[in-house]
């Protein structure tokens, strides 16, 4: 497989995936019959996919291509640009929207405060550096998911020197990181996998390490055919399913079992990037394969937009969402679900948007400029 190719199933599985951590959180906090699915209730490990499917991705894009300092410069703003523009503008739009809260009717945690565990001024500045998963804030402030990418940022930078210092010893190493990150995590972070702005790099060093581990056992990996390559999409599809539902009983009780994570999603990418069974022809279809192209928008403006609902809920006078403080015991029955629907819908007809306006064009104009001939130059010396 070329290089510059892509991997369309699994595109496609990372907006699915992004789609089952907006339902994780839309259930999280507004009363539905849903929010007992333990598959759904523990659909936070499907950033780890993320991680896995990173690790797996840049290695095939970029081992070989990252020899020098020169190379490095280019390498962090290309993912400079993939990250931050979308991230920037998210944390910008969600400033100006508490600013003008804090003139309207709203709960306490919607608060714009100098310190404290939501919208605090002294968070924004680690925010907008990338540095929410570095435990440098009392909790995921501002765009909670973002932590992630706080997380990636940063591991992209050891995936580089890696490369350029160790790549003869780059898939012993991966293996030895993802190791150490995963005992970290299970002796150090209360939440194990469920770990954020506190240990949230090193759980993102063990996804995304055993990605790049990962793309090491897909080289080596035959092509079987359209019989057997179906069976394997299906186990690895039940692997998955049942590993999140025996994770534990939700975020707030997780399984030391979840540990695994990063090995069960990486078995899946490795199947799945063979492409050769008809899950993947159905994941190669165009509503799917947008999904994937529009996922990080999706995993970015889903929770500014739940906020929103659930204010718009509170401003009406409904007080069941436990989004600020309310109890969840009056389960809205079928109107939640329909909610849900319509909630899903408006958030990928936003994320299209989003991605088509912002993303792609912030990432593509600081794509070109680190092609220029004086970045070149600067970046070498």
């Amino acid at each position: 497989m070329k290089d510059d190719a892509r991997f369309e199933a699994l595109d496609a599985w990372r907006g699915i995936c992004a789609v089952l951590i907006v339902i994780f959180h839309f259930t999280s906090v507004v009363p539905s019959a849903l929010a007992h699915a333990l598959f759904l209730r523990n659909a936070y490990l499907f950033v780890d996919f993320f991680f896995v499917l990173s690790g797996f991705v840049l290695c095939h894009t970029y081992r070989g291509r990252i020899c020098g300092i020169g190379d490095l410069g280019r390498f962090v703003l290309r993912r400079f640009a993939r990250v931050w523009p979308l991230h920037a503008v998210v944390l910008g739009s969600l400033l100006f929207s508490i600013g003008v809260v804090a003139f309207l009717p709203h709960p306490a945690s919607l608060d714009l405060t100098w310190s404290g565990d939501t919208y605090s001024i002294y968070a924004i500045v680690p925010t907008l550096l990338l540095l929410n998963a570095m435990n440098v804030t009392s909790t995921a402030v501002w765009n909670g998911p973002a932590w992630s990418i706080g997380a990636e940022f940063y591991t992209y930078l050891l995936f580089a020197l890696l490369l350029i210092f160790a790549s003869r010893r780059l898939v012993g190493m991966s293996v030895a990181i993802s190791a150490v990150a995963l005992a970290v995590v299970f002796w150090k972070a209360p939440d194990l996998m469920n770990t954020t702005y506190d240990y949230g790099a090193i759980r993102c060093l063990a996804g995304f390490f055993g990605g790049v581990a990962a793309y090491q056992c897909f080289e080596r990996r035959g092509s079987p055919g359209l019989g057997v390559a179906t069976a394997q999409e299906i186990a690895a599809l039940a692997l998955v399913v049942g590993f999140v539902i025996r994770a534990g009983g939700g975020p707030d009780s997780v399984h030391p079992s979840s540990l695994a994570a990063p090995l069960v999603f990486a078995v899946a990418v490795v199947i799945f990037a063979g492409e050769g069974g008809l899950l993947s022809a159905m994941l190669r279809t165009r509503p799917l394969k947008a999904l994937g192209r529009y996922s990080f928008s999706i995993y970015m403006v889903h929770q500014p937009l739940l906020v929103s609902l659930c204010y718009a809920a509170w401003l009406a006078g409904d007080d069941t969402t436990k989004a600020f403080g309310g109890s969840a015991g009056r389960p809205w029955g079928s109107s939640a679900d329909v909610l849900l629907v319509d909630f899903i819908l408006a958030v990928i007809l936003l994320s299209a948007a989003v991605c088509r306006f912002i993303e792609v064009p912030a990432r593509n104009y600081l794509n070109r400029l680190a092609d220029l001939p004086f970045v070149r130059r600067h970046a070498a010396a």
